[in-house]
């Protein structure tokens, strides 16, 4: 554990220290900042307007750090052989993978939490005063998150920073889109169409069950057992995803 922890404070002090995250945390606070003029030149209830596109902002941002940091922070150990000087240490390679997994889940996770309280302190400011909901909500994209960036740590070990990318934000789109997914096989005839649409509904994490943006948004009720089975869900694919991971990297060839 305690190389885990080394791994993922090193991989944090990283990415913090990166210029592209802070062009992005950047991006997402002036998104955040002019929902307010949205709000006033759109008819509607500016407070619902603010914590839409507070959410969906949050959400986007945060998928881009996930997808770039991700792939380019696991990749770049590798390319710069730095790995090589990590691996001849007392340390094994599931240990290095799940350290950088960690430490770049907690660059995710701090970006999250200041997003968050900006969005919070909006909402406030606007007259819609302090709404624990819109945590639970942000709450739930961090759990997301977690399950990108064990997509993104997954394809780091499998291709190309490009490709990683291109594939973690397939994940990311078409996780949004596998109910979708699921009712087109029900009008597709028997083909390989059909086969491959329905393999991609149950490979692909459903990730609208993280999504309580509507919720949230319209003032709905948000069933307790629809988080539970959320987090659960979540942590599912996350140790499946990060297993793969491992086993993969634990035979990948680094020379």
């Amino acid at each position: 554990m305690r190389a885990i922890r080394v791994i993922a404070l090193s991989t944090l002090r990283e990415a913090l220290r990166d210029k592209i995250l802070y062009l992005f945390l950047g991006f997402a606070v002036l998104l955040l900042a002019s929902s307010k003029l949205f709000g006033i030149l759109t008819v509607g209830d500016q407070t619902k307007i603010i914590k839409d596109m507070g959410l969906a902002g949050i959400q986007l941002f945060l998928m881009l750090i996930a997808v770039m940091m991700s792939v380019l922070l696991i990749s770049r150990e590798i390319d710069s052989r730095t790995v090589y000087y990590i691996l001849a240490k007392p340390v094994r390679r599931w240990q290095f993978l799940v350290g950088k997994y960690v430490g770049l889940l907690a660059t995710v996770l701090v970006n999250l939490v200041l997003m968050s309280a900006i969005l919070v302190v909006l909402v406030w400011l606007y007259g819609g005063g302090v709404d624990p909901r819109l945590l639970i909500a942000t709450a739930m994209i961090g759990v997301e998150m977690a399950v990108l960036v064990a997509f993104a740590t997954l394809f780091s070990v499998l291709t190309k920073p490009i490709l990683g990318s291109i594939f973690t934000l397939s994940v990311f789109v078409v996780g949004h889109v596998s109910q979708d997914l699921w009712l087109l096989t029900r009008h597709l005839p028997e083909s390989v169409g059909r086969t491959v649409v329905s393999a991609l509904y149950y490979v692909v994490p459903n990730l609208e069950r993280f999504n309580l943006k509507t919720e949230v948004v319209h003032g709905l009720p948000i069933p307790p057992e629809a988080i539970v089975w959320a987090l659960v869900y979540g942590i599912f694919f996350t140790i499946l995803v990060l297993t793969l991971a491992c086993l993969r990297f634990g035979t990948r060839d680094l020379q």
